[in-house]
């Protein structure tokens, strides 16, 4: 009689285990890979950029542009010939048939989160052709993220410009502000404030604002995206005390969504806060002068984080418009008025998903059965 080996037993067990759970992860994985791909196509963004001479950062002509925060969208789309996240731009003659409506902004206009037929101003472009027919309207958008008033002055001058729209709508949101002073704008990116890739303005001896053009050699300054102390304070040291709260969390910190230096950005009550207001109504003046030299009209639509009339940032920014006779459009009272909450309009990041964007293309429409004779401009 022949005893088996136990050992040998053993192995044999553990290799049919070892088996059976090796092919119990390959279906898993065969299974959640049928499940994901369709929601996940891809896991990371792609922003293909280039340096445009005096515009600065925009996207590569033509390429794809891929952006999802991996938990409510995955979008990719096309840059068109311009460099932004729009449909191809219309030709001159073909503007001048219609009353056009240029919108310029930060991500909010670029809107990578939602495909080109989902964003608010291709859907007013929708809804009035449906409610406003004699007004023949036609828009455009010319948005990059994380840019401000002073660094959009380009966009205007260079794109939309060539289209003579009847009507530009500057679309302003809550970090605007901040965006708008190139030390707050550096810390934030990361870049080299006097090399950035963008038009920002500064101040001259005398105390006069300037504009600074895009440098084609702009840089990030050592370890990229965030920034050394000394560096920084050593090149702007009447800026020590936000700085110093800004870094905080150390020299190397990262600080590309630092929730202290947003919320110093935005204080009313602090010197740098002025200096940011200073900045955005120069930029108000610039294309209330140039958009008026084109004959045409200037409109602020206050579009996200700006809430209640006692909101601090809103109440600023409705001044500067108020002094220079320029129409608000509050998404945030539009809301109140129809009795829903902006939470249902969007995502996890706070942009807005498709809902968000059809409110703000009916807010938009609302005002122009007010305001048609913009169209006559």
């Amino acid at each position: 009689m022949t005893t088996a080996n136990p050992s040998r037993r053993w192995r044999s067990v553990v290799g049919w285990n070892v088996l059976f759970l090796s092919a119990c992860a390959a279906l898993i994985f065969i299974d959640w890979e049928s499940w994901i791909q369709p929601r996940a196509p891809f896991t990371e963004g792609r922003q293909p950029t280039r340096f445009e001479p005096g515009a600065g950062l925009l996207y590569e002509p033509g390429a794809e542009a891929r952006w999802t925060n991996n938990v409510d969208f995955w979008v990719a789309q096309r840059a068109n010939r311009w460099g932004f996240l729009d449909r191809e731009p219309l030709t001159p003659e073909q503007a001048a048939r219609t009353c056009h409506i240029a919108f310029i902004g930060d991500s909010f206009v670029e809107a990578r989160e939602v495909p080109v037929d989902h964003k608010f101003h291709v859907r007013l472009e929708a809804l009035a052709a449906r409610a406003l027919p004699q007004l023949n309207i036609a828009t455009s958008a010319f948005g990059r993220s994380a840019t401000g008033q002073i660094n959009q002055l380009p966009f205007y001058d260079k794109y939309a410009r060539q289209l003579r729209p009847k009507l530009v709508a500057l679309v302003f949101v809550h970090n605007d502000f901040r965006d708008n002073h190139k030390l707050l704008a550096a810390v934030r990116k990361g870049w080299d404030p006097d090399h950035a890739p963008y038009v920002f303005a500064d101040k001259t001896a005398t105390g006069a604002i300037r504009l600074r053009p895009p440098d084609p050699a702009w840089r990030l300054l050592p370890i990229e995206g965030e920034l050394k102390r000394a560096e920084l304070l050593a090149q702007r040291p009447r800026y020590q005390s936000v700085i110093e709260a800004s870094l905080s969390r150390g020299s190397e910190s990262s600080l590309a969504d630092d929730p202290k230096l947003s919320k110093l950005a935005q204080d009313p009550t602090l010197p740098l806060f002025g200096e940011a207001v200073e900045f955005t109504a120069f930029a108000l003046d610039e294309f209330q002068r140039r958009v008026a030299a084109d004959g045409a009209s200037l409109w602020l639509f206050l579009a996200s984080g700006l809430t209640g009339a006692a909101d601090p940032v809103r109440v600023v920014m409705e001044g500067l418009a108020e002094a220079r006779g320029i129409p608000v459009v509050s998404l945030h009272d539009y809301l109140v008025r129809q009795g829903v909450s902006l939470r249902e309009g969007i995502y996890s990041d706070a942009h807005w998903n498709p809902t968000g964007h059809r409110w703000a293309a009916e807010a938009l429409l609302e005002r122009l059965r007010q305001r048609p004779e913009v169209c006559k401009a």
